[in-house]
């Protein structure tokens, strides 16, 4: 008796620190979605359902990091363009009004026009360091786009793997618990009619129990990779650049 007393205390402390990580993580999923986090305002329910069995695909340039690459790289093109088409960019025209030479023998008050061109040569410069400059931003861009691209991809290649095992795993957890349910029921049947012990029923009940455990964690893992790959699989909304 005193050892259960024991056990059951430690299994208080357990549950009074899981109690204060989903007190926690509620506390920061309200931070996350601009709630208050004075107080829990997130009301959990209990679901055991399994994610859908049809997986989001990823299209090429559908993910959110590859769109973003992309618009990089055709800023870095059209910056290119520009610097390439600004050969004449200094040229200019200059022209204003003096007011004349105060200085004795000079033309007093009268107004004097100016005028004058400014025509860059650019056969002697050309714009290189600005050309030079634009180009260099332009690899970086395809190069940081090219490697998006292969993170993105392994990242969606991870999770399906991910989803998939965890689907496979809630199958036989499935047949597990039936089994483990089944086992747990004929003990304590047997309990009563004096063929079992009591310590033999309580390790079936406890056996189903860490079945049913394991099941939730992956159910969570399914759940959390399909997550995953539908916040990298998301469609481009029609205002984003295609």
């Amino acid at each position: 008796v005193q050892l259960a007393t024991v056990n059951a205390a430690q299994q208080a402390n357990v549950a009074a620190a899981d109690s204060l990580t989903a007190i926690s993580a509620l506390l920061d999923l309200q931070a996350i979605l601009g709630l208050p986090t004075d107080r829990v305002a997130i009301s959990l329910a209990d679901s055991l359902a399994a994610p859908p069995t049809d997986a989001p695909v990823a299209q090429a340039g559908s993910t959110l990091p590859v769109i973003a690459a992309e618009a990089s790289l055709q800023s870095a093109l059209l910056s290119a363009r520009l610097q390439h088409r600004s050969l004449w960019s200094g040229a200019g025209i200059m022209f204003g009004v003096e007011s004349g030479d105060q200085t004795p023998g000079g033309t007093g008050s009268k107004l004097l026009p100016t005028f004058g061109i400014s025509i860059p040569l650019p056969f002697l410069d050309r714009n290189r360091g600005g050309i030079a400059q634009a180009e260099a931003e332009r690899q970086r861009a395809e190069s940081e786009l090219a490697l998006i691209r292969v993170e993105t991809q392994t990242q969606i290649a991870h999770a399906a793997r991910e989803r998939a095992n965890a689907l496979g795993r809630i199958g036989r957890d499935r047949i597990t618990i039936a089994s483990a349910n089944q086992v747990a029921t004929m003990s304590l049947t047997a309990y009563r009619e004096g063929a079992m012990a009591l310590s033999n029923v309580l390790e079936a009940q406890r056996t189903a129990r860490e079945v049913l455990a394991q099941y939730i964690d992956d159910l969570a893992a399914a759940w959390i990779a399909t997550a995953t790959l539908r916040a990298l699989t998301v469609p481009p909304s029609p205002s984003q650049p295609q």
